[in-house]
């Protein structure tokens, strides 16, 4: 089981109101997210109290619901909004998530928590940003993989390796003119690789032709 550093300050408040942090805190590629449960627990101990929400926007046909609240805390007091839209958000009930990551960002603000945690309600949001920065990177990856590998050729080596496949399929034919022929052409297509060090296509030519060259 890894062993995470879960924040003191975070860990403490759980503490007080009989809640560990491993129950209540995950990962979420490096960024501490708290559920739902936890932000309403540290609310109610912590005396947080809210105004009715107001209504920004509400379109049931599309799935928007945008409001804007209140809350407050001995003598502080924080607004904020909560937004929830298909793009962020898969929950069915759009006004209750909207109502739900707006009351969790205010009792994290209020508490002091805020930037540093973030509520669970709060994380479909930046998941799918991290997905596509995810995406994004393993994409530039892979293209870095390709330079690397192909040499700036890609196409004319994945041509050259189609092409040796091919010459293999001939080269172990009963005609036994056209199986030379396809083994100098086979020849020529590794001695092409060589020149541009392809080592990719070298290494294909050698686990097809291998055999066949020292039969030969």
């Amino acid at each position: 089981m890894p062993t995470y550093n879960y924040p003191e300050n975070v860990t403490n408040a759980l503490k007080e109101i009989g809640l560990k942090s491993e129950d209540c805190l995950w990962d979420c590629h490096g960024q501490w997210i708290l559920k739902h449960y936890a932000c309403e627990r540290l609310a109610a101990h912590n005396g947080v109290t809210f105004d009715d929400p107001i209504e920004i926007e509400n379109d049931s046909e599309k799935g928007t619901v945008v409001i804007k609240l209140w809350g407050y805390l001995d003598d502080k007091s924080e607004f904020t909004y909560g937004e929830a839209t298909p793009k962020n958000s898969k929950n069915s009930y759009p006004y209750a998530m909207a109502e739900k990551r707006a009351k969790d960002r205010i009792i994290l603000k209020l508490i002091g928590f805020h930037g540093e945690i973030y509520s669970e309600d709060e994380a479909e949001e930046f998941v799918e940003e991290v997905k596509a920065q995810e995406k994004a990177e393993k994409k530039k990856e892979k293209e870095a993989i390709d330079t690397s590998v192909w040499h700036g050729m890609k196409k004319e080596g994945q041509k050259a390796g189609h092409d040796l496949n091919n010459l293999y399929a001939i080269s172990i034919g009963k005609n036994k003119e056209k199986s030379m022929k396809a083994l100098a052409d086979a020849k020529d297509i590794y001695d092409w690789a060589t020149k541009h060090n392809l080592v990719i296509i070298q290494d294909q030519y050698l686990k097809l032709f291998d055999k066949k060259l020292k039969s030969a």
